[in-house]
């Protein structure tokens, strides 16, 4: 241990030096408090000696400024004094020192004293490096609160803030100068009754962690909520989880027109082998019927008008479903976006107002498809705008990086928003606008947004609202974009001369309703039909006419079978016993890639259902035309 002794006389500092070192400390000697400070200055000392008596500032006068510096607790002051006197010894005490000594030193007491120094010393030392652990702790915390990314407060069993770090100030928008030392509720008035005060004073109460969600009082802001007990209050970190909880309502939106998908697609399907039935045994009575029976072919002719509106609603269940595969073609955006656009505003009190990107990227799409999506968003805008305006589309080239929340992959897209000035869409109503069948319009069908939602996702992209104020609404959707160039439309030959008939055919097909017209059908367009009910009967049968040299020309297989095999897998037989087998996927509601490649899978034409009686004779010409070029 190292002692200060601070002795004026010259003789008893050294006969006290010579006493105090025989017990193994260091001592260093000065004779003035000048000297001791000077001593202090350089060196840590945790034991000083002084005498009360000194030249200059007495030792009381020292002991008292020590005491009032920083730190000035953690040493032992031991004043020795040649006054006995009870007050003067009072007014030791008073000054900070922790002992005292009369004069003459009686060397028996001084070891005493210098015992008992020595104990409360070890304690004060403990203490003190307790002390300045716990303040490095309380150092460290107070770091780790500052820098975190979650917003921090405290409050006491009063309620009362203790203590708020940086983000949440940035958070709550409030500097903490004026929240510190207020009462919790009253800073925060809007959180008087809500669930957040509910939970709070549960953990208050009970002495429980709890954690939760909650949003603001204006419901646009989520947080992820942690409260605490601690020393009789509450701490409580939270974070923003806004985005996370709309990233999880578009997962959930997306799930659920998933589901609907699938039911929607089964229904498509079952109707449109209905439809095929109706229209094809409509278009075989107005060939029956008499030329002059004008009231009877006037009538199918409606009946046919009917069926086709009907086939015209399947077809947007289908597009809506996990079917209605687009047909893609590498097409202008830039290009389709002006004539959908001006097309769907003609006739309105708008314009549309075009910003799009010079070197905007090509898109491999179904453009009648996509053409729907900017109708049916600017059928919406029109909506929202009946006083009139312009709309903004805006169309720029942007490459996604890898995310893990993001909900579309990295890559290159096309970003397309278009922007209203109307009203804008309330909050209630912004998490079910692409539900199915959801419409605010009395003569609304609630189907434009939800199919331009699976249409946009079928393309592998993504359509949502990006914003919505009372000064409007911010529809976005994402495109993949291509590298290929712009397909060139295929010419068409208006009454090209049918050259194919007096064929032979196989149908298949589960439906018996469906194989009975599609064999009627072909037999007015003077074809031989077979027609089998699965896959596994139209091999057989093939296989039988190929080994007696009575070949099929064609072969029209439905793509669904149920309980059965059906085109795909039937064509896989087909092609591995007859290689130039001519064949033709007909679907009412089939794979996508079967439907919208078929080339890829062996077939030379696809034929959707509900199909009319010149669409079957064309698909067949088609199909024989192809076979004749290879």
């Amino acid at each position: 241990m190292k002692i200060l002794l601070v002795e004026d006389h010259a003789g008893s500092r050294r006969n006290l030096q010579r006493l105090i070192a025989k017990r193994g400390h260091e001592v260093v000697a000065v004779g003035s408090a000048e000297e001791a400070e000077a001593a202090l200055a350089s060196d840590t000392f945790s034991f000083l000696i002084l005498d009360w008596m000194l030249p200059g500032k007495s030792g009381v006068d020292l002991c008292r400024q020590l005491r009032a510096q920083p730190n000035g607790d953690e040493m032992f002051i031991l004043l020795v004094t040649a006054r006995a006197d009870t007050t003067d010894l009072e007014q030791a005490l008073e000054a900070g020192a922790n002992d005292y000594l009369t004069k003459p030193l009686d060397v028996g007491l001084l070891n005493v004293r210098i015992s008992v120094a020595e104990r409360q010393i070890r304690e004060l030392t403990e203490r003190n490096h307790a002390r300045a652990a716990l303040q490095e702790s309380a150092q460290t915390m107070t770091n780790i609160l500052e820098k975190t990314t979650d917003g921090f407060f405290a409050v006491d069993s009063e309620w009362k803030l203790t203590y708020i770090n940086a983000e949440a100030e940035k958070m709550v928008g409030r500097k903490r100068d004026e929240l510190l030392g207020g009462m919790l509720w009253e800073r925060f008035p809007e959180l008087v009754g809500s669930l957040s005060q509910t939970n709070y004073e549960k953990v208050m109460a009970e002495k429980v962690a709890i954690e939760f969600e909650a949003s603001d009082s204006s419901g646009k802001s989520w947080f992820e909520i942690h409260a605490y007990p601690s020393n009789g209050g509450v701490s409580v970190f939270f974070r923003d989880i806004s985005e996370r909880k709309k990233t999880e309502s578009e997962r959930l939106t997306k799930s659920k027109l998933e589901s609907l998908g699938t039911l929607a697609g089964g229904i498509a399907h079952d109707l449109n082998n209905i439809l095929t039935v109706i229209s094809g045994n409509i278009g075989l009575a107005q060939i029956e019927s008499p030329a002059d029976s004008g009231n009877l072919l006037g009538f199918l002719s409606k009946a046919g008008q009917a069926a086709q509106h009907a086939a015209h609603l399947s077809g947007q269940l289908l597009t809506f479903s996990k079917g209605g595969a687009p047909l893609k073609k590498v097409v202008s955006i830039g290009e389709l976006l002006e004539r959908s656009a001006e097309f769907a505003l003609y006739g309105s009190n708008l314009r549309a107002d075009f910003d799009l990107a010079v070197d905007l990227w090509k898109a491999e799409v179904d453009a009648g498809q996509i053409e729907q999506v900017v109708n049916a968003l600017m059928l919406n805008a029109r909506e929202a705008m009946s006083h009139g305006g312009t709309v903004r589309v805006r169309a720029r080239n942007v490459v996604l990086e890898e995310n893990a929340n993001a909900l579309l992959a990295p890559g290159r897209y096309i970003k397309v928003s278009i922007t209203d000035r109307g009203a804008g869409i309330s909050d209630e109503l912004r998490t079910k606008i692409f539900d199915p069948y959801f419409t605010t319009k009395p003569t609304g069908t609630g189907l434009g947004l939800a199919i331009s939602y699976s249409i946009v996702k079928k393309h592998g992209g993504l359509l949502f609202l990006e914003n919505s104020s009372a000064e409007g609404s911010v529809f976005v959707f994402y495109l993949r974009a291509t590298e290929h160039a712009v397909s060139t439309p295929e010419a068409r030959v208006a009454g090209r001369p049918f050259h194919y008939n007096h064929q032979r055919i196989l149908v298949m097909d589960d439906e018996a309703a469906i194989r009975e017209l599609t064999s009627q059908l072909l037999g007015t367009l003077g074809y031989e039909v077979t027609a089998v009910s699965d896959g596994l009967e139209a091999v057989r049968l093939y296989e039988r006419a190929l080994r007696r040299g009575e070949h099929f020309q064609a072969v029209i297989l439905d793509a669904t079978v149920r309980g059965g095999m059906g085109g795909v897998a039937t064509i896989e037989r087909l092609r591995s016993m007859d290689p130039k087998v001519n064949a033709i996927i007909c679907s009412g509601y089939s794979d996508e890639a079967a439907l919208s490649e078929f080339l890829a899978f062996g077939f030379r034409g696809a034929l959707p259902k509900p199909f009319t009686r010149s669409e079957l004779a064309d698909a067949l010409q088609r199909t024989f035309e192809a076979a004749s070029a290879n």
